[in-house]
């Protein structure tokens, strides 16, 4: 289960949560309740594979376990890959896991071994409201993977705000049609897409957060709200089948763009709180 089947009162993207404030943790910026608490809004517990050289314990919710695997780590990085966009992942079982997941964080631990990868799988137990778990399954990349590569080769953030400002545009000519042809409440409206908004935006630690991050992350917030909203209600943009075919690439595109702002945004704090 990946993270749009949770419900929209958990925070998404638990990788960038812990990428950021686990550099933040390792540069002594903040405690390890600071971690545990930035990742309960992404879910209840976390858990770690069985298997790995130190035996889980489950403390702080499972958060512990989860940074006493990233203690070696000397860089991280996010990646939210969807399928045409793999964000630089080279094939491997770790990428098509992230592709599934939408999500993965990767991990310089070691001059000797592969990328560490992380990838998050949600699961939920009960109702009203459900126990949410994220199980964190690790993978190693053969070799070690090109982190500041990988980082930097994608869009300026001067471009990502350009492009998110004509995005948001975009976004609001979708608004229009979100009732599909029936009627809706403008104040139900409101209320689906503030809180889809609030799942989407990433709550990063503030020792290193920069203007222009903060604001990557809040449209591209507010972007991928229209964006998941016109999904759930099956928006019909256009008329003609070609109109339809072309809106749904817009969506597609528009998503896209939203990964590549929100990561370039969290790795910008990651690795500002590294250099320190």
């Amino acid at each position: 289960m990946n993270r749009s089947d949770i419900l929209p009162s958990t925070v998404a993207w638990p990788t960038c949560a812990l990428g950021a404030w686990a550099a933040a943790w390792l540069t002594g910026r903040c405690s390890p309740d600071d971690v545990i608490e930035a990742l309960a809004e992404s879910a209840d517990r976390h858990e770690v594979p069985t298997e790995q050289p130190t035996t889980p314990t489950g403390s702080g919710n499972g958060v512990l376990d989860l940074l006493g695997l990233l203690k070696p780590a000397r860089r991280l990085a996010v990646r939210l890959p969807s399928t045409g966009d793999p964000q630089g992942l080279p094939p491997n079982p770790a990428t098509s896991r992230a592709l599934t997941a939408g999500e993965v964080l990767l991990v310089d631990d070691s001059d000797t071994a592969g990328t560490l990868a992380l990838v998050p799988e949600f699961s939920t137990l009960g109702v009203d409201p459900p126990y949410v778990t994220c199980r964190w399954t690790t993978f190693r990349y053969a070799d070690r993977l090109d982190l500041d590569h990988l980082v930097s080769s994608g869009p300026s953030a001067g471009d990502l705000e350009y492009d998110l400002r004509q995005a948001v545009r975009d976004a609001a000519s979708i608004i229009g049609g979100l009732g599909g042809r029936r009627s809706v409440d403008a104040g139900d409206l409101r209320k689906e897409l503030a809180a889809l908004t609030a799942r989407h935006r990433v709550a990063l630690p503030p020792h290193a957060l920069d203007a222009r991050s903060t604001r990557l992350i809040d449209t591209a917030a507010q972007v991928e709200a229209i964006v998941d909203l016109a999904g759930t209600r099956r928006v019909e943009i256009g008329d003609t089948a070609g109109q339809w075919d072309s809106g749904d690439s817009a969506l597609r595109g528009l998503q896209t763009l939203t990964r590549t702002a929100r990561a370039a945004a969290v790795n910008s704090t990651i690795g500002e709180l590294l250099r320190r």
